[in-house]
């Protein structure tokens, strides 16, 4: 018996080695967790009045410690696959994680302002937040599609409940059940063709997919029409056009700091997943997926601009604006190859600092008794508070791609990457529908240079003037120093791709 047990010892310590190894693949998702249970159970042990502040105390830290492994992690080239192929430790899976790392701290200051502002409870904001990001990190290192799809439902539940976290204002709750009910029946698509691809090569890793996509029929009828359900899937989930129309009223009835963070969060987990299951897994239907991406890339660019350009909401109008810059960042995937994901990587970098700013300064308008989210409301912004008003008009030329900013190389590299690849006539429309965007970007700026037409207190709020700094800072190193990101962006590029072959 003596023998039997120590003949064991070898196999226990073999698997208590790999669990390790595995765990430190995806160490700044544990981390995110963590702190996610440590919020919960600090939300159910202390007195009210510290609930709020111990949860945002503990987001912040998982947030920042996350970030910080995220970043020593892709300095020293990556790891690898984890748990049998299931997941990776990647530098594709770490530039994801530190963006989603700093995107939540961001939110965890506005939030904080906002829920004190509005007299809502704080803590479970938090926590929200905290699901929603470690679903979104698990999502950029998911290379199966089951652990695709069981993140992509994490962090999309998390996210349901947090639009609807305004539980007095009708709005917040019908963006939820909206919300609710458009996701599920993206799901629904994304799963089907998931079952699919899973029945046309008998496995859901998909390093292994790409693998017997080759040994094939590439024209086989299931993974055509694989491919076509997930498009239509990844199209709702990065409020693509024709799948746009819940994108407006879900982010209008949102709380502020939740529609902040759904505008970059959610896009930037869901152009993950399209370049992992797409590039990795289905890379040998590039013709296939890439025509329906474009189709969806151009529709979004011109619905989005010109139905933008009529808002007189904000949030509204970023909304639209949202729409199309997914269809700006659809060329750089349909481009395919280590120049057009990387370049898609580095305008979602950058994507995060000028699109989160701009909703940050929103916050400024806030009053207990609502948002103020008309474009009009912003009125003599410039005047009665300068930084935000300057800040704000580099965030709308920013986003409209004025040289040279940083919204002006991002759509640089992937206009470039468009046309190496030979998607010339979809750059050229690209071009186009920037040039429609400059009529309500302008316009905003307008609004915030004009006179002063309201009585209406502005709040100052130190924490939120240093968010938006500090976005307006990052956005300007990133533009001074472009091909140093965009080379990030490459790494992580390579790495996706390497999978797949």
């Amino acid at each position: 018996m003596a023998l039997t047990l120590l003949s064991t010892v070898p196999q226990i310590n073999y698997g208590v080695g790999q669990a390790g190894s595995d765990l430190s693949q995806i160490l700044p998702i544990a981390l995110v967790a963590v702190a996610l249970l440590v919020a919960i159970v600090l939300d159910f042990s202390l007195p009210q009045p510290l609930r709020g502040t111990a949860a945002a105390l503990t987001a912040a830290a998982g947030f920042a410690l996350a970030l910080l492994v995220a970043a020593l992690r892709f300095a020293t080239g990556g790891g690898g696959s984890a748990y049998s192929g299931f997941a990776s430790g990647d530098t594709f899976a770490l530039f994801f994680e530190m963006l989603l790392a700093a995107l939540g701290l961001l939110s965890v200051v506005i939030s904080r302002v906002y829920v004190r502002r509005r007299n809502l409870l704080e803590a479970e904001l938090h926590v929200l937040l905290l699901a929603a990001v470690a679903g979104m990190m698990a999502l950029a290192s998911a290379t199966s599609l089951v652990t695709v799809f069981i993140s992509l439902e994490t962090l999309s539940v998390a996210l349901y409940v947090a639009c609807g976290y305004s539980r007095r204002d009708t709005a917040s709750q019908e963006s939820a059940v909206k919300y609710l009910l458009v996701g599920g029946f993206a799901s629904a698509f994304l799963l089907y063709g998931m079952a699919l691809a899973y029945g046309a090569t008998g496995t859901t890793v998909l390093s292994e997919i790409g693998k017997r996509v080759t040994e094939q029929d590439a024209h086989n009828p299931l993974l055509i029409l694989s491919v076509i359900l997930m498009a239509v899937g990844f199209g709702y989930k990065i409020s693509g056009a024709p799948f746009h129309q819940w994108t407006p009223d879900v982010y209008e009835g949102a709380p502020l700091p939740v529609t902040a963070f759904m505008s970059v969060g959610t896009k930037a987990a869901a152009f993950a997943m399209i370049i992992r299951v797409f590039g990795t897994g289905l890379a040998h239907l590039q013709a296939e997926w890439a025509l329906i991406l474009a189709f969806i890339a151009v529709a979004s660019m011109l619905i989005g601009n010109l139905a933008a350009v009529v808002q007189t909401s904000f949030k509204r109008l970023m909304a639209y604006s949202s729409v199309a810059q997914g269809g700006y960042m659809l060329v750089g995937v349909i481009a395919g190859g280590k120049s057009g994901f990387g370049a898609t990587l580095f305008y979602l970098g950058a994507y995060l600092f000028m699109n989160f700013g701009a909703f940050a300064v929103l916050t400024m308008l806030v009053t207990p008794e609502g948002e103020h989210d008309r474009i009009s409301d912003l009125d003599g912004l410039g005047y009665r508070h300068p930084l935000l008003g300057v800040l704000l008009t580099a965030f709308m030329l920013s986003l409209a791609g004025f040289p040279p900013s940083l919204g002006f190389f991002g759509k640089l590299f992937l206009f470039t990457a468009g046309v190496q690849s030979g998607w010339t006539a979809v750059v050229v429309i690209a071009v186009l529908a920037s040039v429609i965007s400059v009529a309500y970007y302008v316009r905003v700026v307008y609004h915030v240079w004009s006179p002063v037409t309201s009585e209406r207190r502005l709040w100052r709020s130190p924490a939120v003037v240093g968010v938006v700094t500090l976005s307006a800072v990052m956005a300007l190193a990133i533009s001074l120093y472009p091909a140093l990101v965009f080379a990030l962006g490459l790494t992580g590029a390579a790495d996706a791709l390497a999978a797949g072959h």
